[in-house]
């Protein structure tokens, strides 16, 4: 007996520390600004991302809802993070309920593209903040004021993108940035069910009356009728329909979505489909792990980004989908090619490519151009972007794929296309991915819906 508790122990230890390596590295992705509070970037604040993203950051923001209320060691310092995140978003939000791509330190709205879906982000990070400062027994200061920004945010989301003949929100770019979610995505009406979710969780929870209105708890139930029918076809989950009401049946990580946000238990059997279906098809030969999408270039809507390969944050979730099928081989499978691509820091990309495609981006489409009329086609920008952001935008790509060529690429003439690059090392997301997927293979992540 003595020595099971020993082992248990040891064993608690050992998934701690492994934990806490990977919550370094997220905190890395963060930096402190005059006031005390951190900003959360998708990476380093020396990367081409010195940015704060709603949607990268309200994945962040459930993981560290569940680390805050856990028994590890750096339970308060992952509450004390998940804080800062919702107070800049707080700040970020616009009077009238606007939320944007992406922002810079200063709070200064930096976005390029048309993300319909970053207020559903926006009110999942807020609502995970007052839902785990309520569970720590922490007083929120000012708390009316993350309430009024949820319902303001919320009404905004209805008015402008929502679209009630068609009981669905609409998408330009969203996940991808690029037109390829254009249309009524899977991923974006499954973020703002997972939002509306929380909201209806806050009211219930948080002892603040009239701030949210019933037609907003009441529009829940509703939407959640109606997309778990229309998103479906053939046993399985769309990635979209599109602006003509064709269904867009196309393998892509976003099939994922209903279980990623929370609503697996539900939908199981159309995503078992859906997860042998875009597994087999997005496999990648040669590098192991799923795709995004399957990358035609010659299609305007698809963007390659430095050499089309595997995701590595799409890919942890995929494991996470297999541990909490109990899959638990596959899921380890996963995570083991995920842990081969790290660099020598422990450090996960956000994807990789070969040496040879990445040599045939450059040449075929960096070089010519048509990445830059792919990743700029003013049909999925912002409305009335100034050009210097696009100047910006672009002076930060070509740096990054010189970085690549100088540092990142990982030369092995025993594979058949000649090695592999990494691009953006460490991505915050994949950490984040990561370390969901090993509380779900130890049974101790809490989403809330899942545990339903």
């Amino acid at each position: 007996m003595k020595q099971e508790k020993t082992d248990r122990q040891t064993y608690r230890n050992d998934l701690e520390a492994e934990l806490e390596a990977h919550f370094k590295i997220i905190n890395a992705c963060s930096i402190e600004m005059e006031d005390k509070e951190r900003v959360l970037l998708a990476a380093k604040p020396e990367s081409r991302y010195p940015y704060f993203y709603p949607r990268d950051a309200a994945c962040a923001s459930e993981l560290l809802a569940c680390l805050s209320t856990s028994e590890y060691a750096f339970a308060d310092e992952a509450f004390k993070l998940l804080a800062s995140v919702a107070k800049f978003v707080l700040k970020a939000i616009r009077n009238d309920g606007y939320i944007g791509q992406r922002y810079a330190l200063s709070g200064e709205e930096k976005s390029i593209y048309k993300q319909e879906d970053n207020s559903a982000h926006g009110m999942i990070i807020l609502s995970h903040f007052l839902l785990t400062a309520k569970q720590k027994r922490v007083e929120v200061q000012d708390k009316s004021d993350f309430l009024f920004a949820i319902n303001s945010t919320a009404q905004y989301a209805i008015k402008n993108y929502y679209h009630p003949e068609i009981n669905l929100f609409h998408s330009t770019t969203s996940i991808h940035e690029s037109a390829i979610e254009e249309g009524f995505s899977c991923w974006t009406n499954f973020a703002y069910l997972k939002a509306f979710f929380l909201v209806s969780k806050v009211n219930r929870e948080l002892d603040e009356p009239d701030i949210i209105p019933d037609k907003l708890l009441l529009f829940e139930a509703a939407f959640k009728h109606n997309l778990f029918g229309i998103m479906v076809s053939n046993n399985r989950f769309l990635r979209r329909i599109d602006q003509k009401g064709n269904y867009d049946f196309k393998p892509d990580f976003t099939l994922l979505s209903p279980f990623y946000f929370g609503f697996g238990e539900e939908t199981k059997d159309y995503l078992d489909n859906s997860v042998d279906f875009l597994e087999k098809q997005l496999w990648d030969p040669e590098l192991g792990m799923i795709q995004r999408y399957l990358p035609f270039s010659g299609d305007k809507e698809i963007h390659t980004h430095a050499g089309n390969g595997p995701w590595l944050q799409y890919t942890a979730i995929l494991a996470q989908y297999h541990f909490w099928c109990k899959n638990t081989i596959r899921g380890e499978e996963l995570l083991d090619l995920i842990d081969s691509y790290k660099n020598e820091k422990g450090e996960i990309p956000e994807h990789i490519s070969t040496c040879k495609r990445f040599d045939a981006f450059i040449k075929s489409e960096w070089k010519t151009g048509i990445d830059f009329s792919k990743e700029f086609d003013r049909h999925i920008l912002q409305d009335d972007l100034d050009f210097d952001k696009i100047l910006e935008e672009a002076n930060n790509m070509q740096m990054a794929y010189n970085e690549v060529a100088k540092k990142c690429m990982i030369r092995d003439s025993n594979m058949e296309e000649g090695g592999y690059i990494m691009f953006v090392t460490p991505l915050m997301w994949s950490h984040v991915e990561y370390m969901k997927a090993l509380l779900y293979k130890h049974h101790l992540y809490c989403n809330e819906n899942q545990e339903k």
